[in-house]
């Protein structure tokens, strides 16, 4: 799938989403070709070269109410923290960890704690909730603990690669449930926290979430 078409896939998805106007115009200005492009292809090189590739979406790092919301088996949020960091300690410095939107939600000081422990090298693929309401990215600035390096490799609106078969890959925080002229697309998504969609005709919805996976995903 190349640059416009996904942006094209995208722009649709945006339009079928509850109004942010604020939030998609931020997400759209930050769908660069060269940002997005170069993220891709590590991603599609790492898995040609049989590399482990983690995702994950919707951690909600912080954000007590999600316990309830959905039905998480965590008695506060300093513990569903301490278990969903814990389970990325698998991954290696070297491996790359795709986060498909809503890392965190709370005290962005506190919530970046949190974020610095988590290994490997981070795109994130934004979500609703990583930015504000007025559509700031905060982490677009973060850096590592040392401050030797951007926290986040990238952060970017899309990933999109075509895989060892030939087949279109999406991965968006938002599900693409919009027609598209890709062919055979594989859409890895998060936002929907429990709900798993049924693949149609031509795409094949994967839910990366936390409330489905109940850890990390390896590609």
């Amino acid at each position: 799938m190349d640059f416009d078409n996904a942006l094209d896939l995208f722009q649709r998805t945006l339009a079928t989403e509850r109004g942010r106007p604020d939030v998609h115009a931020a997400m759209l200005a930050l769908a660069q070709p060269d940002t997005i492009g170069t993220a891709s292809t590590r991603i599609q090189q790492a898995l040609a070269r049989d590399e482990r590739v983690w995702m994950a979406a919707d951690l909600h790092l912080c954000h007590a109410n999600v316990i309830r919301y959905c039905n998480r088996p965590f008695a506060n949020v300093t513990q569903m923290n301490e278990h969903l960091v814990s389970q990325t300690q698998k991954i290696r410095d070297g491996e790359w960890l795709v986060i498909v939107g809503d890392v965190a939600m709370g005290e962005h000081q506190l919530t970046m704690e949190w974020i610095r422990r988590i290994p490997g090298r981070k795109v994130l693929v934004l979500g609703n909730h990583d930015l504000t309401r007025s559509g700031e990215c905060r982490y677009l600035s973060e850096r590592t603990l040392d401050g030797q390096r951007p926290l986040f490799d990238a952060v970017l609106p899309f990933l999109a690669w075509e895989d060892a078969l030939g087949q279109s890959v999406f991965v968006s925080h938002y599900p693409a449930t919009v027609d598209h002229s890709a062919g055979r697309l594989l859409n890895y998504h998060g936002h929907l926290h429990r709900e798993v969609l049924e693949p149609t005709e031509t795409t094949h919805f994967v839910n990366v979430g936390w409330d489905v996976t109940q850890g990390l995903v390896c590609l």
